[in-house]
């Protein structure tokens, strides 16, 4: 999905987003990978990080926080 940050972190409650901008100073981009589970997601960043050494794109990693929900403790 391709959206704002803001768009993309509503869309994905509660979970760990990958997402590739669209640009160095974008705040739009697509999910690469979302999951619960930060391992994963983790697993994805390394995985499209060995491909910027052939092309290279800017990668954000963030936690969607639902209004109201405070952030996990693992997140800390």
């Amino acid at each position: 999905m391709h959206g704002t940050l803001d768009q993309l972190r509503d869309r994905y409650p509660s979970k760990w987003l990958l997402i590739r901008l669209d640009g160095p100073d974008a705040e739009e981009g697509t999910v690469l990978a979302a999951d619960k589970d930060p391992e994963r997601v983790e697993r994805e960043l390394e995985k499209y990080s060995r491909l910027q050494l052939i092309h290279p794109e800017p990668l954000y990693l963030t936690y969607s926080l639902p209004e109201g929900e405070e952030l996990p403790a693992f997140a800390l």
